[in-house]
This record gives structure tokens, sequence and C-alpha cells, in this order.
């Protein structure tokens, strides 16, 4: 583990994807500035997402073959890989003991066990998860599934959702048993989610809306979603309508959990809104608010495919304009009008930051 915060960037590396040297590690001052590079993998090809845990980094190679990797969390080096079950694995995610992997092309998730994959002793191929959308006469990214994030719960499950179907999976961490699944409306296309006690924030990549639902409770229902409303990331419904291309990627709670932050491609911004109207259960009396958009800002770059917050600080991965833009948090959660820092780095698709 590095000694004092650092911040590691990811990306695309082959032709075709991007143009970057894979994946390193930055350091971070005390005020979240980006330092000096600390260190830089070596060989590894589509490193397009990242994650902590375990002393390990893992990170996935997006490939029609699909690779996950296990690196040295201070130097970098490599400490193992292994086939992820899938192809064009796009997120991984370490769930307890188990490392989860969301495939894109093939639609699926997979469940490997850290320990043997870290040791070099996993002899069996990873546990296929996946609830596959049935063949349609539909064109398009929505034609069959594609698996977009893996995400666990503090209810000891996994949510994974599924772009092609416009549905969240949510299955059991240990036995990989479906449970549930949060259905969005037609065309909404989820990429990622965030979870605010019981309501489960899902963003549509394909139709540019914050969906908002709450959880039943167990009794009445076996972890079943219930959708409540869909809140536009722009002034109205009609700029996304008009716009060339508006695809949100991802998105990030603040740290008290009354904001939501989201990246757009397309305008290339950042969306903040204000959640503080969602209660903490939605059993209760208080009938939950829509969110509300408070800031809309310039990302510092093109194509913001990811961000990571981290105290008074936003690192925005912009893919296409191969820079990390960093911005400042006030105290209420707002960002700052423009970056105070520009980080160079090819392709970026994913930041984290690494505690000390």
């Amino acid at each position: 583990m590095p000694a004092t915060p650092a911040l590691v960037v990811s990306g695309y590396t082959e032709e075709g994807s991007g143009t970057g040297p894979g994946i390193a590690r930055f350091a971070l001052d005390g005020a979240g500035r980006v330092g000096a590079i600390q260190a830089q993998g070596a060989g590894l090809r589509n490193p397009s997402f990242a994650a902590a845990g375990a002393g390990v980094l893992l990170a996935v190679e997006e490939l029609a073959e699909g690779q996950v990797v296990a690196l040295d969390s201070g130097t970098l080096e490599l400490v193992a890989r292994t086939a992820s079950g899938g192809a064009d694995p796009c997120h991984v995610a370490l769930v307890g003991e188990t490392v989860w992997v969301a495939h894109y092309s093939s639609g699926t998730a997979a469940a490997l066990p850290l320990p043997f994959l870290t040791a070099g002793t996993l002899q069996q191929a990873p546990t296929l998860v996946a609830h596959l959308k049935e063949p349609e006469a539909q064109e398009g990214r929505q034609a069959s599934s594609h698996a977009h994030q893996v995400s666990a719960t503090a209810w000891g499950s996994v949510l994974v959702t599924d772009l092609g179907a416009d549905r969240v999976d949510e299955y059991d961490a240990e036995t990989f048993v479906l449970l549930g699944s949060a259905q969005l409306p037609l065309g909404a296309g989820p990429r990622h989610v965030a979870l605010k006690g019981q309501y489960l924030l899902v963003v549509g990549e394909l139709d540019g809306c914050l969906h908002v639902f709450a959880r039943e409770p167990q009794e009445q229902a076996n972890n079943a979603w219930r959708w409540l409303f869909q809140v536009p990331l722009a002034e109205d419904a009609d700029r996304i309508a008009q716009a060339q291309d508006f695809a949100p990627s991802h998105m990030e709670l603040s740290a008290d959990a009354s904001k939501l932050y989201a990246a757009v491609r397309g305008p290339d911004t950042l969306v903040v809104l204000d959640v503080s109207g969602l209660s903490a259960d939605p059993a209760s009396e208080t009938r939950p608010k829509k969110p509300v958009l408070v800031q809309q800002l310039p990302s510092g770059g093109k194509w913001p495919r990811h961000f990571a917050v981290a105290g008074q600080k936003m690192y925005v991965a912009n893919q296409y304009s191969d820079n990390v833009a960093v911005f400042d948090l006030d105290g209420d959660g707002l960002l700052g009008a423009v970056p105070v820092q520009r980080v160079d780095f090819g392709s970026p698709s994913c930041v984290l930051v690494q505690a000390p």
C-alpha cells in the first residue's frame, strides 16, 4: 500500500480503443493536488476499470477474451492474471473475498475467489452469474444483455446493471441466486448505480435520466424494487432530446449523501443534484421528494467517463481529451466553476483514490 494518499488512473491502450499507458499511480499532497507518478504498471491491455482491496489493486482488461489482474498496491507489479469468464469486462468490485466482474459484450457477471486469484492457484473457471435478456427483434445496444457495473449492498447482495435489458439484477453475494430485479422504463439503458439507504439511484445511459427506486420491506416482497420517478440530468428533457450525444457515465454520492454527482458525455458536463429529499426509510410517512438539479458545469475536458470524490476534491477522467481534471468542492458539496488542475494521461477511463 502507498504510505500516503495516491491517485490511481487507468485507461485504454489498444488500437481502436485508446492510446494511453495503461495504469499509473500519482502522489497526492495534503490538499489533494496531484503530484508526480510514483509507479506505473507494465504490460496491461485496456485496463478500463480498477478497484482496491485486501492489499492488491484489481483491474479488468477490456478485451474480447477478458482478463482480470491483481497488481501489487505499492509497485503496481503484476501479481496474477486470469480469464474473467466473458467478453469485454468493463467493471470490477471486491465484495468480501470475492472478485465480481461485469462483462459488457457477453452480458454476464462473474465471481472469482480473491485468495485463489492472488495465490495463482485458481484452477476452475469463474462462476458466471446472469439473467440474460431473451432475444428480441431489437437493434443497437439493447438487442442483448450488457452488464455494466457490479456493486455491493449493505445487506449481503450484489447489484448488476444490465444496459441491454433495462434492469438492475440483485444476487445473493454468497449463493449467487437471483433475488429480484429493478425494472427501468423501456430504453433507459442503466449504467451505474448508487445506494442511499433504502433508495436505489440508477443512471440511464440511453435516456439521460436519473431513476429512483425504493426497496420494499422484506415482509411485503422478496427484495423487490419499486420505481418512483426519473429526473433529467440536464435543465429539462428537451435539452437531452436535442443533443447529438447525451450519455451519462458514472455517478456518486457525496460523503453526507445529500448530493449526487454525475458525469455526462456529449455535452461533457458534471451535474450535481440535491437528493436530501429522499428520506432514510421508504416506508415512513414522509413522501420522498424528487432530486433537484442544483449545478451543471463543464467537465474540464472531453468525454468524462469516470470520476472519484475524495475529501474536498473531485478527479474527472476525460477520456477523449487525455486528461484528468481536478475540481474543488466547497462546504456545501458544490463544485468550483473551473478545474484547479489538469493532469495529462492518455485515454483515462477510471480514477481511484487510494488511502494510505
